[in-house]
């Protein structure tokens, strides 16, 4: 997802699609959204002022109009930690490769993007050689130079960014994350004349394509502010450029005038719609109606409310699209913050829970879960650690000591309507575990930043999460303690345990994903469960549902990025 073919091993996975996350990317992290998750001279070329919108396309069309959930935590490459903020920004910000724009297993094959190729890599995995394309230029006119892919990675860990962690197996990235240098990293080497950049890692890591490939490692401009840019977006490299965004309120699209879809031989589209907009609405039942309306065209990242489901289907069933994103929900528990620093406490909340109870409150189309590892993953073998067991939980909270817990426990959410059932469901499981509970909501929009930062020691909460790309070490950087930073944290359990990072980095260096290996990760699942970190409880399936006037012949789900809405076409009667 010879030097090519060592890129390649992760991607002859099969994996259940039809969408992704996040991942990422998810809702990578975002609402239950997440439901629904040989070198060459490089020459400066001036850019022509013929622009995309200008080549003759079949299927261009003015605008296309979607209502999105409040899930987007930045408009930012480099902070950007959810399938909404991944899935605008996939045609926006293109990395030196990414994923083939199709449905399918298919959509996790890598492909060269603002690179000539996919990686060269060495035979001892440690060395990843590529070269940019001629000619590349941002959206504002400036050159994409390769210095601009050393400074975007420098940058990550300038900003404590959740996928800075990705990149600590660089050679010098762990010195430069401590105190940065302007020398920068070491371990990346560049040449703005000959376009090549080269990657040096500290030991092989079978998933570094893939992380080339993710938005934290797409190039923005090397003078971009170490500082949030959602509000003043960046120059963009893909076919569309963000003009605006208001939190709360829309984002608006339009097509990137520099960009030239023939350099990328189909590996990028061209894009149908001149203009996307998203309108940013509070609910399912707002953005259905809107989509229903004609107000817009989409409904992103908002399932079609399970009461509405059945008649949807019935009335509009070819505007209706179901998918399955490798994708988990789960309660994660502070490993660091009382009560939940007791293994006991911890395995009580998991024999608490029902997980049957949960699926009913999600709507009933979910599968329920105990794992890690989603289902259609090769290493995915469901354990049943936990069957529902109150009066065991109860026993397990007595002998941690923590019994009737003078202090008030927490749980965590986002303000998402379709969510909130299960933040009241697990107070009321708390309440009955001898623990004083109460819910702590916060808005979509700041939720994932608040619980990722180590001051609000939040003890307990509801998180979901899709792939950000096709490979279990995506799935455990997660509960690795030395992916844990200060902001952007994406290890909510704040599990730190030398054995499991042992493991994980163990995992990390098979270049293929093996019968033997995959044994290893699902052993590796069942192990870390027992400690507990999460309460996992559904893996979600997704709906897309669009206006009439889509033309649904055109319909791609990616299995990461979810609908791609710059492949869409719309009915031109």
């Amino acid at each position: 997802m010879g030097a090519v073919a060592a890129a390649l091993p992760l991607l002859a996975l099969v994996f259940v699609a039809g969408c992704g996350g996040s991942g990422h990317a998810a809702t990578s992290h975002g609402s239950s959204t997440a439901a629904r998750t040989a070198t060459k001279a490089h020459t400066t070329t001036t850019v022509s002022p013929q622009t995309t919108a200008a080549v003759a396309n079949p299927h261009q069309f003015p605008e296309f109009r979607i209502a999105m959930d409040e899930g987007t935590d930045y408009l930012d490459p480099g902070l950007s930690d959810t399938t909404e903020g991944w899935g605008v920004m996939w045609n926006v910000y293109l990395p030196l490769i990414g994923y083939r724009h199709v449905s399918g297993p298919r959509g996790a094959r890598l492909v060269p993007y603002l690179a000539t190729t996919l990686p060269r890599i060495s035979h001892d995995g440690l060395t990843y050689r590529l070269t940019l394309r001629d000619g590349l230029s941002y959206s504002n006119g400036a050159r994409v130079k390769a210095s601009d892919f050393k400074t975007t990675i420098e940058r990550d860990f300038r900003l404590d960014s959740a996928g800075a962690p990705l990149f600590l197996n660089i050679r010098g990235a762990e010195a430069f994350a401590r105190k940065p240098t302007k020398r920068g990293i070491g371990g990346i080497e560049v040449d703005n004349k000959a376009g090549t950049i080269v990657v040096h890692l500290k030991q092989p890591q079978a998933d570094f394509s893939n992380v080339l490939a993710s938005e934290f490692a797409a190039p923005v401009p090397a003078d971009a502010p170490a500082t949030d840019t959602s509000l003043h977006p960046l120059p963009a490299t893909g076919p569309y450029v963000i003009k605006s965004y208001q939190p709360r309120s829309g984002i608006i699209e339009e097509r990137n005038p520099a960009f030239q879809a023939w350099r990328f031989h189909k590996a990028v589209p061209t894009g149908n719609p001149d203009r996307v907009t998203w309108d940013i609405v509070p609910d399912a039942s707002v953005a259905l109606h809107r989509v229903l309306s004609g107000k817009d065209d989409w409904m992103s990242y908002y399932q079609v409310p399970s009461k509405r489901l059945h008649a949807i289907e019935q009335k509009h069933e070819s505007q209706l699209r179901f998918f399955t994103p490798p994708n988990l929900m789960y309660f994660f528990m502070n490993t660091q913050v009382a009560p939940f620093t007791s293994l006991k406490v911890r395995q009580a909340v998991n024999y608490a829970i029902s997980r049957r109870a949960l699926k009913r409150l999600a709507g009933g189309l979910e599968g329920t879960t105990e794992n890690v590892l989603p289902p259609g993953y090769p290493s995915h073998r469901p354990h049943t650690l936990y069957r529902h067991n109150l009066r065991k939980a109860i026993r397990l909270v007595h002998e941690s000591g923590y019994w009737h817990w003078r202090k008030k426990v927490f749980v965590w959410n986002h303000d998402v309507p379709a969510d909130r059932p299960f933040t009241e469901y697990l107070v009321r499981v708390l309440n009955r575990l001898g623990f004083r509970a109460a819910p702590k909501l916060v808005t979509a929009g700041s939720y994932w930043t608040t619980i990722g930062n180590e001051k609000t020691r939040a003890q307990i909460g509801f998180a979901d999460f899709v792939q950000d790309y096709p490979h279990p070490l995506d799935w455990f950087r997660l509960l690795d303690g030395g992916t844990r930073t200060p902001t952007h944290n994406s290890n909510y359990a704040n599990l730190d345990v030398g054995w499991v990072d042992r493991a994980i980095a163990r995992l990390t260096r098979p270049a293929k994903q093996t019968r033997s290996v995959s044994n290893r990760w699902a052993a590796l699942d069942r192990r870390v469960m027992r400690l507990a970190p999460w309460a996992p409880f559904l893996n979600q399936e997704g709906t897309d549902f669009f206006n009439r006037r889509v033309n649904l012949a055109c319909y791609v789900n990616n299995v990461l990025y979810e609908f791609d809405y710059a492949s869409i076409c719309v009915s031109k009667k």
